[in-house]
């Protein structure tokens, strides 16, 4: 999996990565019509793939969130009006969880090359099922700030609240992981995409 998000950056063109581009917003579409309308979603994808519960959890095992998976959603931050800004569609990857929600990476604070980088370098801690394929990650908020090699998960390290979830969960299947880093499905409110991005590999480059 960490030689496959490697190749997706070093060996394809531009018109290869406009292609993947175009048939990720194809495979998202469907999936985000699902977080408004599950029955929708029931219809047009497998429900094995695209899991959905109570806003209250997270997908996973005996219905609890899955540690080290990755999922999107709808957020409406509590602190809002005091924020820079904030992503309402966050592609989160939990590594804490907490009575009233949960911490997590944010991987939309990252442009997408460090995006993948990043996730290469924690392909290192993933978690393998019987057929070699990957399940989940090993990784804690004390394990990457320990290390510089994990700089890249200072601008994401996001703490969230189940009551500001404001959709259903949808988990992103391992096998779907590279399609979901390079999805430019980030929405940022108060500033640009752009600004974001120039701040986060700031804050990478002095940590």
């Amino acid at each position: 999996m960490a030689s496959k998000l490697t190749q997706l950056t070093q060996q394809k063109s531009a018109s290869e990565l406009q292609t993947m581009s175009r048939d990720s917003h194809l495979w998202l579409t469907k999936k985000i019509n699902g977080l408004r309308n599950p029955a929708a979603m029931a219809k047009s994808i497998s429900l094995e793939k695209s899991r959905q519960i109570d806003k209250h959890k997270l997908p996973g095992y005996s219905g609890k969130f899955l540690i080290g998976g990755l999922y999107f959603f709808m957020y409406n931050p509590k602190l809002k009006h005091d924020l820079p800004y904030y992503d309402v569609f966050p592609l989160v990857m939990p590594l804490e969880r907490y009575n009233d929600g949960f911490l997590g990476l944010n991987l939309h604070y990252l442009p997408i090359k460090y995006r993948l980088l990043f996730m290469d370098k924690l392909m290192d801690y993933a978690i393998m099922n019987d057929e070699n394929e990957v399940k989940r990650m090993r990784v804690t908020y004390d394990l990457l700030n320990a290390s510089r090699r994990f700089k890249e998960f200072r601008p994401c390290i996001k703490r969230y609240l189940h009551g500001h979830i404001t959709s259903k969960i949808l988990a992103v299947e391992p096998n779907e992981w590279d399609v979901a880093l390079f999805l430019p499905v980030h929405q940022f409110k108060k500033a640009q995409p752009r600004e974001v991005w120039e701040d986060s590999i700031n804050e990478i480059r002095n940590s």
